[in-house]
């Protein structure tokens, strides 16, 4: 169950940077506020959304296809 829900939250994403990166920052926002309001329950939860997060943008550039970036001089 679990997995067709990551699944279906790659497919939805795509691979670009963008939506991930977004995804880590707005976990880590409710985590200050979790901890600057002394509410631990959302705070761990903000953790583990910033952990999965990370771990799912991991996975999607593991399964990159597209050519290289090209780095403009």
């Amino acid at each position: 169950m679990a997995l067709s829900v990551l699944g279906t939250i790659v497919v939805a994403l795509g691979d670009d940077a963008g939506p991930y990166a977004l995804m880590i920052g707005g976990g880590f926002l409710v985590g200050v506020y979790a901890h600057a309001a002394k509410m631990p329950r959302l705070l761990a939860v903000a953790i583990l959304f910033v952990l999965l997060s990370s771990i799912l943008a991991i996975l999607v550039s593991f399964s990159y296809d597209g050519s290289a970036p090209q780095v403009k001089p």
